[in-house]
């Protein structure tokens, strides 16, 4: 496998081209040399601009080109001269031109800006271009905008990938919780969305560290800057009495952002997600813990909004200050609080072996109350050769949960699960000419202590219960201390660099555990668990970067210590492992042209010790399922592979990207469930096991402007395999689906806008020791909304969707549903009618496969509800 991967790298290399470089001077008739004439490199073509430049008191250029093209073109312009342009050979060479003046005659002409324009990496997308009436917020053209998609729960891609920055006027002030901004912003506040390609966050790592990710920049009009805006929002409804109410404050300016929001309704928008952060990279995202739950419905497949019953209330603080020698200090504060009903009927089967089926019917109802909060403080130098950066964080979660169930038995669960956290990350980079130094430092606590009671007292066999007894008790108790130092020294300058760091980590984890009931007075160690887990790593890591002409590769050859010392505390069991691994990396970047860009990587990694594959006594995790373990220790490797390749030209505005990936994942343990009645037993075991997966998926967008049209278009297929043991017996499942969703937003003409979107997957499961196949499972839905704009200030919205799903087999395998809206705009007021689910669809039904299980349910959605609501402008 090694020798192809170097081969590949060798090949890619003898493709990398060295850069071209054109040098020369502009003089006018006279031969006197012209200053400040623009003078563009471009395709032979003309189409697409790779260079640029002006030329300076001389009269002197130099253009630099680092393509395959046998020939381009040289273009020189400027006010009152000719035009003029030579196509030449691809190669080093001096270019003059003697150029004529010109007089111009100015018309009145109408300019129609491009909706993106290209500047190097960075794509600016008009926001004027892609946003009608019906957009209010920043997020509603996001999502309209080719090459970018905007998530259900808020999250932004670009090319399909997440995006690593999302910035406002070039400062990161929401720290990763940018649903704040694009649920918040108005779009009539935002003059350009900019698309910073191959974004690398700290500017001392800028031509060292490869990225192929993307960040965001939303550009403001000067009218929304170094000024207060504020707007507030009043909504009321019924069936049964709805209110969605609104107050936002924001100020932009260059030494001081402030955006502020409290929201609150009970009308079926989740307002809790603005404040989740997308960054994939934060180091606090420490294990929370959880091992309880309470049995509850699970949520549809279908717009939030439709089904959720909420109570929330969101109150956020976001400031960010400029100081003194481009320092910038970082303050935010949220809370949110949240009460979810959730109402269901749910029918599983669990299929076992030799055709035995495990059927349980339950009727579900729970209450969730979330109660959080969150606040950070980080102060940021990001300069050209010094990058300084200490954020710290801390987070309360206060939730709780109620749930009852209606099956063989009526059953009431009562689930505490309180959670606090505490962390500090710091990091400081310097640059020189041909060194880097990297220093990363992260402290880190946790702890929860989460309670679960059920009533009536079940499985009385398995507890042995005092005759007083009413309830079963289940308490878990975790906390997570981790302390973790890297510090690299980078060398090299132009085609080869090398890097060296050296890291160490430390983890410190403890759970404790009882199984019992409300009148205990002795628990048995089998439904007890006291364990403490320390675990030392230390890794070495040499990092090589080859960058010639289009090709940038990364390869990654880390060498991992890790020492793991266990303590049962029950027995006074003692363990420890030494392990020695190797987990190399390799990234390769290769840019084909202007237009199309290719990436690869591979990596394999290896890891072991979870605490929660360890304890041995019984944890009841809900009220039908007993957990335990073997007590060995957890061991794991891993293969990722992946290659992509990508293609964008801004001009025609189509964009596109493929990719394919493949992971093998082995590990020593195995779940063995079996079955006592409805309770599930689940233990892992000490058997080797092989979890593969193949994916490809492609996504493809395009602005059609003559049709007043942007078309989306995006697949993607999966297929894998496992195992797990049921009943003692081993059982290997294949799963397999794909999934195509085309969707169009049309302008039909002047005063009328449609939008459609249609989405159809299919997925199959498949048992290979018995030979059994599943029924496919085939979904299919439809989402169409007429926008029509009578007269200036107004819009009404026609809204119907239909869904289909065949696994459904008692009652209508279909579901449509419609709403209708209206808006109107008046000076600084705006008003807002709702009227959904006109249909008063009650319930939605699906059926869906999990492992070698299937998933019948009947979920209660929101009634016929109207709400109106008025928006106005404070300042």
């Amino acid at each position: 496998m090694k020798r192809y991967f170097f081969l590949f790298l060798i090949l890619i290399s003898a493709m990398a081209q060295a850069q071209t470089i054109i040098t020369g001077i502009v003089r006018d008739e006279k031969r006197n040399p012209i200053a400040d004439i623009n003078v563009t490199l471009q395709e032979k073509s003309g189409r697409l601009t790779l260079g640029f430049a002006m030329t300076d008191v001389k009269g002197a250029y130099k253009l630099e080109y680092k393509g395959k093209a046998d020939s381009i073109a040289i273009t020189v312009s400027g006010f009152n001269v000719q035009k003029q342009t030579k196509i030449v050979e691809n190669r080093n060479q001096n270019i003059d031109f003697s150029i004529e003046s010109a007089s111009i005659l100015l018309n009145e002409v109408k300019i129609t800006p491009p909706k993106i324009r290209q500047a190097g990496d960075t794509l600016n997308y008009l926001v004027e271009s892609f946003s009608d009436l019906n957009d209010r917020t920043i997020g509603d053209v996001l999502k309209k905008m080719p090459g970018i998609k905007v998530q259900e729960n808020g999250a932004i891609l670009y090319q399909n990938r997440p995006i690593n920055k999302f910035y406002i006027e070039n400062a990161d002030l929401l720290q990763g919780r940018y649903g704040i901004a694009t649920n918040n912003i108005d779009a009539k506040d935002v003059s350009t969305v900019q698309v910073l390609e191959n974004h690398q966050p700290i500017k001392a790592l800028k031509d060292k560290e490869v990225s192929e990710d993307a960040a965001i920049n939303l550009k403001l009009k000067d009218s929304a800057k170094g000024t207060i805006i504020a707007n507030t929002q009043l909504g009321l409804g019924g069936s049964p009495l709805l209110w969605n109410n609104e107050l936002t404050g924001m100020y932009i300016a260059k030494k001081l952002q402030n955006i502020t929001i409290y929201k609150g309704n009970n009308s079926g928008d989740d307002v809790t997600r603005e404040l989740t952060s997308f960054y994939s990279n934060d180091a606090s995202n420490m294990d929370k813990g959880g091992l309880l739950g309470v049995q509850s419905p699970l949520s549809p497949s279908i717009a939030e909004k439709r089904y959720l019953n909420n109570q929330a209330n969101i109150l956020s603080a976001n400031n960010l200050w400029s100081l003194k020698n481009d320092y910038q200090l970082t303050a935010n504060l949220s809370y949110l609080n949240d009460l979810q009903r959730k109402d269901s009927y749910a029918f599983t089967e669990y299929y076992l072996a030799n055709d035995s089926i495990l059927k349980i019917e339950e009727y579900m109802n729970s209450r969730l109350r979330k109660e959080r909060l969150t606040g950070d403080i980080q102060l940021n130098a990001n300069k050209d050769k010094f990058y300084f950066n200490n954020l710290f964080k801390i987070e309360g979660i206060w939730d709780r949960e109620r749930g009852d169930v209606i099956s063989a038995d009526s059953v009431s669960q009562y689930l505490k699960k309180p959670y606090y956290s505490i962390n500090n990350t710091f990091n400081i980079v310097k640059t020189g000419e041909k060194y880097t130094w990297n220093f990363h430092s992260f402290f880190g606590y946790n702890s929860s202590a989460h309670t679960l009671s059920i009533e009536p007292l079940l499985y009385q066999d398995l507890l042995s219960p005092s005759t007083y007894s009413s309830r079963m008790m289940q308490s878990v108790e975790q906390d997570n201390l981790a302390v973790y130092n890297k510090v690299s020294l980078g060398f090299g300058k132009g085609t080869w660099k090398q890097e060296y760091a050296v890291s160490m980590r430390t983890d410190i984890q403890g759970l404790s555990s009882e199984l019992g009931t409300d009148n205990t007075t002795y628990v048995a160690d089998s439904f007890k668990n006291d364990l403490r887990q320390v675990k030392y790593e230390l890794i070495f890591s040499p990092v090589y970067t080859y960058a010639k002409g289009k090709l940038n590769s990364v390869l990654a050859l880390p060498f991992n210590y890790t020492l793991l010392d266990v303590k049962n505390n029950l027995s006074d069991e003692k363990r420890r492992k030494n392990n020695f691994s190797f987990n190399p990396s390799l990234f390769l970047h290769y840019k084909i042209s202007g237009y199309w860009t290719s990436y690869c990587n591979y990596s394999y990694r290896t890891s072991i010790g979870k605490i929660n594959q360890l304890y041995k006594g019984y944890i009841l995790s809900s009220y039908r399922s007993l957990l335990k373990n073997d007590g060995d220790v957890f061991e794991q490797k891993a293969h990722n592979a992946s290659a992509s390749l990508y293609y964008r030209d801004p001009i025609t505005t189509l964009f596109g990207m493929f990719n394919i990936s493949y992971s093998n994942v082995r590990t020593n343990l195995l779940s063995d469930y079996s079955y006592l009645g409805t309770l599930t037993l689940r233990s892992s075991i000490l058997a080797p096991s092989t979890t593969e997966r193949l994916g490809a998926d492609m996504h493809l967008s395009k602005d059609i402007e003559t049709l007043g049209s942007t078309v989306f278009l995006g697949g993607n297929y999966t297929i894998s395999r496992s195992s797990q043991v049921t009943q003692g017996r081993l059982i290997d499942y294949n799963n397999q689906g794909y999934s195509f969703s085309p969707r169009i937003i049309t302008k039909i003409s002047p005063s009328v806008n449609l939008q459609y979107e249609f989405k159809y997957s299919q997925s199959i499961s498949k048992v290979k020791n018995e030979k059994k196949t599943f029924d496919p499972i085939r979904i299919m839905s439809h989402n169409i909304q007429l926008s029509i704009f009578p007269f200036k200030g107004m819009s009404l919205n026609l809204k119907c969707e239909s869904f289909y799903n065949n696994a459904i087999i008692s009652g209508s395998r279909s579901m449509t549903f419609g709403d209708i809206s209206a808006k109107y705009k008046y000076k600084q007021l705006e008003f807002m009618f709702d009227y959904t689910n006109i249909f008063n669809s009650k319930q939605f039904v699906s059926a869906s496969y999990t492992d070698v299980s299937r998933y019948y349910s009947a979920y209660m959605l929101r009634p016929t509800e109207v709400l109106l609501k008025v928006r106005f402008k404070l300042k």
